[in-house]
């Protein structure tokens, strides 16, 4: 498909037309912004002739047009609400979460990542290890 003409007109042109785009005759109930679509997108256009005349085009279908990328076009049309928020591994349940915070979770251990900042790690004991030298820094720091 050519143009939809701002006076509501479908203009074709096609292989072998030395005229240039012809106003063609519309056999399908398609809304305005279709039209206006897939003339944006060159769609291509499935065409009759009135009396076998190539100067009285008649629209009969369109085309959509094929992608070379399929897949990532799919990817990109989904929305972010049908991402999975939870991931399975092994059978064993990992939770990520990322607007407001991330946690992680293991039995009785949950390591949480606070958007404003704040770490809580939990769990029945909590061994940190250092090859080199290991800081604790803070402007309060309590024990028990």
């Amino acid at each position: 498909m050519a143009a939809l003409a701002g006076d509501g007109l479908v203009r074709v042109d096609f292989p072998g037309n030395v005229a240039g785009p012809l106003v063609a005759r519309v056999s399908l109930g398609l809304e305005r912004a279709v039209l206006v679509r897939a003339a944006a997108e060159r769609h291509g256009a499935i065409l009759l002739f009135e009396n076998g005349d190539p100067r009285l085009p008649m629209l009969v279908g369109l085309v959509a047009p094929t992608s070379a990328t399929p897949l990532i076009d799919a990817v990109l049309e989904r929305s972010l609400e049908e991402v999975p928020k939870e991931a399975r591994v092994d059978g064993r349940r990992v939770v990520i979460e990322g607007r407001d915070e991330v946690v992680l979770r293991c039995g009785k251990a949950t390591l949480t990542l606070r958007r404003n900042g704040e770490v809580v790690l939990r769990g029945l004991n909590i061994r940190t290890e250092a090859d080199g030298i290991q800081r604790i820094k803070g402007g309060k720091v309590q024990i028990n």
